[in-house]
C-alpha cells in the first residue's frame, strides 16, 4: 500500500493527516495501552536494577569482608553516572529513534545485571554497576516519551504516571526477589535472575514495541512505518496521504534550543524541580529506615515505613494524575505541592518525643509519601508535556540529568539529616514540596502537544 511522501509538490488533492490532533483526540485503543505495557514492563525492571545493589549489599559485605563505606564511592558515582546516561539517552532518542534506544538501554542494563554475578570483588562489581546505571538513565526519557506520545490527550498524565509508579513498583519487586533468592542462593543469584528478567523484557520489546508516531512524522522516507504503526493503533488512515506540519516543525533538535528562549524557562524550572524531588526521595529511600533504626524502633517497622512511604507515593501520583487530565497541568501539582508542605512539616513532630505505635508511623511515611513520592512522579506528565516532540526525549533527559543532583545530595548528607532528629528530617521534605511547587509555577501554562 503506497504512501506520499512529504514534499511541498505533495498533491493538493490528497487527505491531509494531522497526526498531533489525530492522537490527542482519538481513543486510548489497546493498541495504544500495550505499547503502555510495553514501556511500563521496562520501567519497572529499570527500578528494580537501579536498587539491586542496596538489597545485596549486606550479603556483599559479609562475603568480601568490606565495610558499608566501601560501597558509597560506587553508589554515588553511580549516580553521577546515571545523569550522564540520561542526556545522551535524551539526545539518542531524539535522533536515533525512541525505541531502539530504549531497546539498547534495557538491553545493555540487563547483560550488565547478569555479568555482575560473576564479580569477586569491588572493583568488578563497580564496572558492571557503572555500565548499568549509564544505560538505567538512558531508558527513562525514551520510554517516557514513547507512552506521552501514544496516549491522547486526555489519559496522557495518567498514562505517563502509570508507568512512572513502576520505579517504585520494581523496588517492591526487587525487595521480593531479594528476601526470596538471598537466603538461599545468594548474591549472585539475585544479580542474575534480575538480568535475565531484564533481557527477557527486551526480547519482548524487539517483538512488539513500535516506534513513536510523533518521530516517525518526521521522517519522510519512514511515511509506510507511520502508516502501519497508526492503522495497528486503531486510526482510519487512507492509501496515500500528506501530512499538516506539526506545530513545532520549525523546532530544531540541538540541545542549544533547551537553553534558549522561550524553552529556557522550562528547561531551568524543571531542572530544578526535579532536583528537590529527587532529594527528598532519595533521602528516604536511603535513611528513612536508618532514621526510624535510630528512634529506637525495630527493622519490621523501618521496613514498614519505607513500604508505606512508596504505597502513599502510588496512590498520590494515580489521583494527581487524574487531576491534572482533567484540570489542566500545573494547577494540581502546585495544590499538591502546598498541601504536601504542610503534611510534613506536621509529620516531624507528630513522630518527636519518643517511640510511637506502628500504625502513626506507618500513617505518617505513607502521608509524606503521597505528596513527596507522588510529586516526583506526576513530574513526568509535566516534563512530557513542557517540551515539544522534535526534542522531548531530550529535554526530559537533560532536566532529569541536572535534577539527579538531588539524588546524589539526598544519598550524601542523609547522615548528616538524621543525626538531627526526625523534626529536620521530615523539615527537608516539606522544604522540598515547597520548592517543588514554586518551580512548577515558574513554568509557562503548557497544553499536551
Amino acid at each position: 500500500m503506497s504512501v506520499a511522501p512529504i514534499t511541498e509538490e505533495a498533491d493538493e488533492d490528497l487527505p491531509r493527516l494531522d497526526i498531533d490532533r489525530l492522537i490527542d483526540e482519538g481513543s486510548w485503543s489497546g493498541y495504544q495501552k500495550r505499547v503502555l505495557a510495553l514501556c511500563t514492563a521496562a520501567i519497572l525492571l529499570d527500578g528494580m536494577d537501579n536498587q539491586i545493589l542496596g538489597f545485596a549489599m549486606p550479603a556483599l559485605m559479609k562475603a568480601w569482608h568490606l565495610p558499608r563505606e566501601s560501597f558509597v564511592p560506587v553508589v554515588v558515582v553511580g549516580l553521577l553516572i546515571m545523569s550522564v546516561g540520561s542526556g545522551i539517552g535524551g539526545w539518542l532518542g531524539d535522533r536515533a529513534g525512541r525505541r531502539p534506544t530504549l531497546i539498547s538501554a534495557a538491553g545493555l542494563f540487563g547483560l550488565t545485571t547478569a555479568a555482575s554475578a560473576l564479580a569477586d570483588n569491588l572493583p568488578m562489581l563497580a564496572v558492571c554497576r557503572f555500565l548499568s546505571t549509564l544505560a538505567l538513565g538512558a531508558a527513562l526519557p525514551n520510554a517516557t516519551a514513547l507512552v506521552s506520545e501514544f496516549s491522547p490527550a486526555n489519559r496522557r498524565s495518567l498514562s505517563v504516571s502509570i508507568s512512572m509508579l513502576a520505579v517504585v513498583l520494581g523496588g517492591l519487586v526487587g525487595g521480593g526477589l531479594s528476601a526470596w533468592l538471598l537466603p538461599a542462593y545468594g548474591w549472585q543469584m539475585l544479580f542474575l535472575t534480575a538480568g535475565v528478567l531484564t533481557i527477557a523484557v527486551t526480547g519482548a520489546l524487539i517483538a512488539l514495541l513500535p516506534e513513536s508516531p510523533r518521530f516517525l512524522m518526521r521522517r519522510p522516507r519512514r511515511r509506510a512505518e507511520l502508516a502501519r504503526v497508526l492503522r495497528a493503533a486503531g486510526f482510519d488512515v487512507p492509501a496515500r496521504f500528506a501530512l499538516v506540519a506539526p506545530a513545532d516543525s520549525a523546532t530544531t533538535i540541538g540541545i542549544k534550543t533547551l537553553f534558549q528562549p522561550p524553552l529556557l524557562r522550562d528547561t531551568l524550572a524543571l531542572s530544578a524541580a526535579f532536583l528537590f524531588g529527587l532529594l527528598g526521595n532519595y533521602l528516604v529511600f536511603n535513611w528513612g529506615p536508618t532514621m526510624l533504626a535510630s528512634l529506637g524502633y525495630d527493622l519490621a517497622v523501618s521496613s514498614l515505613g519505607a513500604g508505606a512511604f512508596n504505597l502513599g507515593g502510588i496512590a498520590g501520583a494515580l489521583v494527581g494524575s487524574r487531576m491534572m487530565d482533567r484540570f489542566g497541568l500545573r494547577a494540581p501539582m502546585v495544590v499538591m505541592a502546598v498541601l504536601g508542605t504542610a503534611c510534613t512539616l506536621a509529620i516531624g513532630p507528630m513522630l518527636s518525643g519518643g517511640l510511637h505505635p506502628t500504625s502513626l508511623v506507618v500513617l505518617g511515611f505513607a502521608g509524606a509519601g503521597v505528596f513527596m513520592s507522588g510529586l516526583q512522579i506526576m513530574l513526568f506528565s509535566l516534563a512530557v508535556n513542557a517540551f515539544p516532540a522534535a526534542i522531548r526525549a531530550q529535554g526530559v533527559g537533560i532536566t532529569l540529568s541536572l535534577g539527579r543532583i538531588g539524588a546524589v545530595a539526598g544519598s550524601g548528607m542523609g547522615a548528616v539529616i538524621v543525626a538531627a532528629g526526625i523534626v529536620p528530617f521530615f523539615a527537608v521534605l516539606g522544604l522540598s514540596c515547597l520548592a517543588i511547587g514554586i518551580a512548577v509555577m515558574a513554568m509557562r501554562q503548557h497544553t499536551a502537544v
